[in-house]
């Protein structure tokens, strides 16, 4: 997410600062100026096909969350309001998600200890801490922690996570009993009992899952999952089955309340399990709401978002919800169906209620396995192992991070899963600073400019463009990170190898050029490495000049006494300006 939020523009179109009131109250902004003749009738419309998606998927999301099904219809009014009133973003819809009802379900199943009537409590005391989580991160203006979570990581988690609900969801397909630890066990457990597959189950599943899927990509604007709702519903009415129906539904509009009967150590548990809900909440909020930036042109301030999330999942667990968050798909389907505005949602908000309230009673005939259905297909695309196999063509080490992370989701539960990738994580990322890339540039003779060469003195470091040479007797060496107490070692090593190989090809180079493009940090022991490195290569009479050295970088280098040793004189602007003086008779050097 951006760190500034759109605003206004004066008479001459210049953008000018937003105001408080667009940062943290954009509706009071815009809703003065909404054209009601204009969008009102787009705005219902397209409420009306969410909400035709969002009330089957939420019971199905309910249920993967491990509470009645109405706890996801629960969560919906106040959170999309909340958001309405304080997001940013035009089109984003809030409401139950399929990863967050799994960690959802993941943070309460042990504390419930297989009470249902706590588990639905503490399910809406998780929403509240996550709320006040988000909240309180929004107002320390600490938007910027989304910038350390691991894409790579999260990307191998949710296509774990969306692996393990639709295994999971396969028991109600079939009408039987899964048992096991892990994903694996459970889903060796469907397939063991396929002589006890309730016929009658599988039927109504199988066509609910066909209904659904082939709606979606024949005629995807009619509401696939909520006409499989309705016409199992109508099935199992007249020829009564014998197949799992969910519970009834509490007929009425559920009233605010805050969870009672929790103890100071569960609310502590609560809320370091909020910490990975939180995690999930933004990553799936960023994705849906860059989903539809083109459509909308938000630029969205990550510190009002975080806010308006967890004012969003505080109504939701006030109201006796689950934890919510940003919905890719429902997102996708408002900006399809014509949303113009939040509008959209506030509509959605009334219509859960009204659903609520005149008729819960209808889904008295739901099948459990349509409801799976429902979440096997809203989880379908999720599940799409090409999320992560492109990584393979671009870095096989990230790729191997992500599978890793898959494999545990799978392997372990979703709270070990995730901290164990996180660790990973992080360890790489210490992994990638400590041995950072190293790179010799050579200047592509057309242009002038200096880039990675794929070999120098028949030497290969690493992959670079085989059009680019070097300069006759001078070595460009690039080190690409902070130099500092963790890979200074490597930094003075780099260099003294690149010299080596280079005298054992031809005579000893006269000149090194160092380039500090991505330099920009220097500590003590990374201002003794420059040093030795220097030093190492004056003992070989060889020239050293320094590139494109940032101010601050400068300034600490002066600080630690770095310039006094080396010389100012050595420093130069540009790459070509320090290949030039110490290469003053290189002939292919181009001008300018």
């Amino acid at each position: 997410m951006d760190n500034e939020h759109t605003g206004t523009v004066d008479e001459r179109g210049v953008p000018t600062a937003p105001s408080a009131m667009q940062r943290w109250f954009p509706i009071g902004e815009w809703l003065p100026r909404y054209e009601w003749d204009k969008f009102l009738k787009v705005d219902l419309v397209a409420a009306i096909s969410v909400a035709a998606l969002l009330i089957p998927e939420s019971m199905g999301y309910s249920s993967v969350a491990g509470v009645p099904v109405q706890i996801g219809l629960y969560a919906a009014p106040l959170a999309l309001v909340a958001y309405a009133l304080f997001g940013g973003s035009k089109l984003l819809v809030v409401g139950a998600a399929g990863a967050i009802a799994a960690i959802s379900a993941s943070v309460v199943g042990d504390l419930a200890g297989g009470d249902q009537d706590m588990a639905v409590v503490l399910t809406a005391a998780l929403a509240i801490a996550t709320g006040a989580v988000l909240l309180g991160a929004g107002l320390a203006k600490l938007g910027w922690v989304t910038n350390f979570i691991s894409k790579t990581v999260m990307a191998g988690f949710v296509l774990g996570m969306a692996f393990q609900i639709i295994i999971g969801q396969l028991g109600k397909l079939v009408g039987v009993e899964q048992e096991g630890f892990n994903s694996f066990e459970k889903l060796w457990s469907v397939l063991s009992q396929f002589p006890e597959w309730d016929l009658a189950t599988v039927g109504v599943g199988v066509v609910s899952l066909v209904v659904i899927f082939g709606m979606d990509r024949v005629v995807p604007k009619l509401p696939a999952a909520l006409t499989a709702v309705v016409l199992a519903s109508v099935f199992v009415a007249i020829a009564g089955p014998d197949i799992e129906l969910v519970a009834a539904i509490p007929r009425g509009i559920p009233s605010l309340a805050l969870p009672t009967g929790i103890d100071l150590s569960t609310w502590g548990a609560l809320f370091i399990g909020s910490v990975a809900v939180v995690l999930i909440t933004v990553s799936e909020s960023t994705g849906a709401s860059a989903a539809v930036a083109e459509q909308t042109h938000d630029q969205l301030d990550s510190n009002q978002e975080f806010s308006a999330l967890g004012l969003s999942n505080l109504g939701a667990g006030i109201l006796g919800g689950m934890s919510v968050g940003g919905s890719l798909s429902k997102t996708e389907a408002a900006a399809s169906a014509g949303a113009k505005t939040q509008v959209s949602n506030i509509i959605l908000a009334g219509l859960v209620l009204v659903t609520l309230a005149f008729l819960a009673p209808a889904f008295q005939w739901l099948p459990e396995a349509v409801l799976a259905a429902v979440v096997i297909n809203a989880l379908w695309g999720a599940a799409n192992p090409s999320k992560l196999t492109w990584m393979w063509s671009i870095d096989k080490v990230e790729f191997t991070i992500a599978a890793i992370t898959f494999f545990l989701v799978l392997s372990l539960d979703l709270l070990p899963a995730m901290i164990a990738g996180i660790v990973i994580s992080v360890g790489f990322m210490v992994y990638r600073i400590s041995f950072p890339g190293r790179q010799v540039l050579g200047r592509v003779p057309e242009s002038g400019d200096f880039v990675t060469t794929g070999w120098v003195y028949g030497h290969r470091h690493g992959r670079g463009n085989p059009d680019a040479v070097p300069v006759p007797g001078v070595i460009v060496y690039r080190f690409s990170a902070p130099i500092f107490f963790a890979n200074s070692e490597a930094f003075v090593e780099s260099g003294q190898s690149i010299l080596i190989k280079a005298a054992e090809q031809e005579d000893l180079p006269h000149a090194l050029v160092i380039d500090f493009e991505e330099v920009f940090l220097v500590d003590g022991n990374g201002a003794k490495a420059i040093t030795n490195l220097f030093e190492y290569a004056r003992q070989y009479e060889i020239e050293v000049a320094f590139a494109r050295v940032h101010e601050n970088t400068h300034k600490i280098m002066e600080i630690l006494g770095v310039i006094d040793s080396i010389g100012e004189d050595c420093i130069y602007a540009t790459i070509r300006s320090a290949v030039a003086a110490v290469a003053p008779d290189d002939a292919s050097h181009p001008e300018g």
